[in-house]
């Protein structure tokens, strides 16, 4: 499954215009997949000739119109969320816009908390394992959500977590500050960036700052043209592979590849997954069948031409369900039956 990118923030701060910028205008009903640009996958293709190249892909979605509980919902079904701020026109406000938008999200968490602590209550008086240190870590984020704080904000221990999430709590997801400029104040976004930026650095969450609509309006454009546009705003690399980036960071996630004649791809994953994790990314039985993994890192697949010369050569490693998963890595999985 792709990565769910919600485009998220208050109204009039150039949600629907970042979504088409970022589908180039080829999203339908306000869902549409991205490609994730990546020249490592562009220099596999070109060392290996395969018949296909696919890179990696977020599925992104336009926030749709309706009441804060509306919006509340929506952003509840993404895994990371694009919070947009208004820094363009008259008076932009960013981050009294975000902080509005952020108290949305703690309230409705609070109320999530506050429904499951009632039933987590009885279970602990009836006795049932585990409730009492559900009750523990359920009253720990109510506290913390009256202080106004998100979820995220939380030290919590994996167990810990993984309690909070049976109530699917929308402040525990990444989240990417995206301030959304006035061409004139470009590359830098001007002050209301900068302000967008040292909320970023305060809430622990990646910012950029870029014009959707000069971004939507370059996606038109030839790659050539878009660079010389570029090059006249002093922006050195596309809106989309600078929130690519962002996304993957805020997300946890890692990109790693397989390659073959047939084909060359990238495939997003969590940060220091197991090996039978990443292999299930590609089919769901992989990690049930997974016996080992051959792996080798983009260089040295790109110098041999090939993973069968390097298997040749001696030169794949060969790794087991324990093998922890990064960055950049070339694999190919045994799969038995």
């Amino acid at each position: 499954m792709p990565v769910n990118v919600a485009i998220v923030g208050p109204a009039g701060a150039g949600k629907t215009t970042l979504f088409d910028a970022m589908t180039a205008g080829r999203g339908a009903d306000g869902v549409g997949m991205v490609d994730i640009p990546d020249e490592r996958l562009t220099r596999l293709a070109d060392a290996v000739h395969p018949a296909k190249t696919t890179p990696a892909q977020v599925r992104v979605e336009d926030s749709p119109p309706g009441s804060r509980a509306q919006r509340v919902a929506f952003a509840r079904q993404s895994d990371v969320l694009l919070k947009v701020a208004r820094c363009f026109g008259p008076d932009p406000n960013p981050i009294v816009e975000l902080e509005e938008f952020a108290l949305d999200l703690v309230l409705a968490d609070l109320s999530s908390v506050e429904k499951r602590l009632e039933v987590v209550g009885k279970e602990a008086r009836a006795g049932k394992k585990d409730a009492a240190a559900e009750t523990e870590v359920l009253t720990a984020a109510k506290a913390h959500l009256d202080a106004g704080k998100q979820l995220r904000t939380m030290s919590l221990e994996p167990d810990q977590r993984a309690m909070l999430l049976n109530i699917f709590p929308v402040t525990l997801k990444p989240s990417v500050y995206v301030a959304n400029c006035a061409e004139e104040l470009l590359p830098s976004g001007g002050e209301p960036a900068a302000k967008v930026r040292k909320l970023g650095d305060i809430d622990v969450v990646p910012s950029i700052a870029l014009s959707a609509r000069l971004e939507a309006e370059l996606a038109e454009l030839k790659p050539d043209e878009q660079a010389e546009m570029r090059a006249g705003y002093g922006i050195d690399e596309a809106g989309l592979g600078r929130i690519a980036r962002a996304v993957w960071e805020a997300g946890g996630l890692i990109t790693y590849f397989t390659a073959g004649e047939p084909e060359v791809r990238a495939w997003p994953c969590e940060k220091d997954a197991p090996a039978p994790i990443a292999a299930s990314k590609i089919h769901t039985d992989f990690e049930k069948h997974f016996i080992r993994a051959e792996v080798t890192s983009v260089d040295e697949l790109v110098a041999a031409g090939s993973m069968e010369a390097l298997r040749a050569a001696g030169k794949l490693r060969i790794e087991g369900r324990e093998y922890r998963v990064k960055d950049g890595d070339v694999i190919f999985f045994r799969i038995g039956r």
